[in-house]
């Protein structure tokens, strides 16, 4: 079934298949996961396969950069396969409220490593055009209005040229021909109907929130594995509290001026850790988040 996503025609097919599976309820999907952690590997393959139309229909709500949507889905399922190796059921949370995280994750990943700009490379750069462009395009079109002043002055200020930002507007512009076909057998639910944006505009919004609240729960899980120590560094030195010198807080600690400031790169080398598979290739966790 898989397979049937390296197509275009293939992917009408998986979507097919995929409306044979059951829309599942909490108790069930609790019994599933509770399976699957005792070992029962076909419980985990049908908790999968019951929610990979919700992948479809998270999927769709990227397609606003270019990408084709069987791309965007296989990679989301990727991140449904994390969710069930990773999903306690006795926390109390609905699956797909849990897996959700995981899919977006690795779907937004994906975009950010692969969204390339003809000439432009990757990095920090990137990332800078694929948050902003929106946001400044519409800025600048309220002073200068549309046209050629408008694309020179957005070319000025992303430090690219015309050309690059006229392609990159295509890209971003792109979306498939048929918006209105029907996503499902069901033959009320439209392609248009999945999407959870209502434009691309507002997608890069979106976008950018949904990557620094994945940022911030990434650093938030790691900051819990820190001894206590590293705790007080991060707190006094790297996000909030009252910003301490090395000196200051090695007083507090009983440490020395160059022992807590290995401490802290050994912070910073886990928080990069915990964002690396977020990063556009090239940047760093900082430029990232």
């Amino acid at each position: 079934m898989f397979d049937a996503l390296g197509t275009d025609q293939g992917f009408s097919r998986y979507s097919s298949a995929i409306e044979r599976y059951p829309v599942l309820d909490r108790e069930r999907e609790l019994a599933l996961s509770s399976s699957y952690l005792r070992g029962d590997k076909a419980a985990g393959d049908l908790l999968v396969c019951c929610n990979l139309r919700y992948v479809v229909k998270i999927a769709h709500g990227y397609r606003g950069y270019g990408f084709r949507i069987n791309e965007l889905v296989a990679e989301g399922n990727m991140g449904l396969l994390q969710a069930v190796r990773r999903f306690e059921p006795d926390r109390g949370l609905r699956f797909m409220t849990y897996a959700s995280y995981w899919v977006r994750a690795h779907v937004l990943s994906y975009i950010l490593k692969h969204w390339s700009l003809v000439g432009v490379g990757t990095g920090p750069m990137q990332s800078k055009l694929f948050f902003r462009l929106h946001r400044e395009k519409a800025k600048l079109a309220a002073r200068l209005g549309t046209g050629e002043d408008l694309t020179a002055k957005l070319a000025e200020t992303f430090g690219t040229t015309e050309d690059r930002i006229r392609s990159m507007e295509q890209r971003i512009d792109a979306r498939d021909s048929s918006l209105d076909a029907k996503a499902f057998r069901d033959g009320t639910t439209t392609v248009m109907d999945t999407l959870t944006d209502e434009g691309a505009s507002q997608e890069a919004a979106l976008m950018s929130e949904e990557v620094q609240s994945i940022v911030h729960e990434r650093v938030a899980d790691a900051l819990t594995r820190l001894d206590e120590r590293e705790q007080v560094i991060v707190h006094h030195r790297l996000i909030g509290g009252e910003r301490q010198t090395l000196s200051e807080i090695g007083k507090t600690l009983g440490l020395s001026r160059e022992r807590v400031r290995q401490l802290e790169q050994r912070v910073k080398t886990k928080l990069r850790r915990s964002l690396a598979d977020l990063a556009p290739e090239g940047a760093t966790y900082a430029e990232a988040a």
